[in-house]
């Protein structure tokens, strides 16, 4: 074979490989272009997710302090409570002593005392309820103390 013919095949193949080199990286390139959309789809997604957990959350957090009583207050609101439940305690004795002096059967009691009396039966229940819900709040706010604490 003459180098003259050698020449332009050895060019040409030479030509050939870089052209084939160029559209190897070009279409490795358009690979990760495409993958690099597909994870930029993922994380559009996880976005719209996270705004929705925060938007929920966001919700939850308003709905919570504006129920009466709330995590916020529920400490105030049972002082109250123990207030009002000392206050009906203290009238009712005295209703009651008042009526013991005058020998008065419980039969004949006036409604309105049974009423008193029952409310302050109310109140000792609704008091009991609420400090099991300051109780659980209490230990969900210690527990997601310590969970951050092990996060870190």
């Amino acid at each position: 074979m003459d180098i003259d013919q050698l020449d332009p095949i050895a060019i040409s193949l030479n030509q050939t490989r870089e052209t084939s080199q160029k559209l190897d990286e070009e279409y490795e390139i358009l690979k990760l272009k495409q993958k690099n959309i597909e994870l930029q789809a993922k994380i559009d997604r996880n976005n719209k997710f996270l705004d929705g957990l925060r938007k929920e959350l966001q919700a939850s957090k308003d709905s919570l302090a504006e129920q009466n009583p709330n995590p916020d207050n529920i400490h105030d609101y049972i002082r109250q409570l123990k207030q009002k439940v000392a206050s009906y305690e203290e009238s009712c004795e005295k209703a009651k002593a008042k009526f013991i002096k005058l020998a008065v059967p419980d039969a004949i009691l006036p409604t309105s005392l049974q009423a008193l009396v029952t409310s302050l039966a109310a109140l000792r229940e609704e008091a009991a309820a609420l400090q099991l819900q300051v109780d659980d709040v209490a230990l969900a706010r210690e527990a997601r103390e310590t969970f951050i604490r092990l996060r870190k």
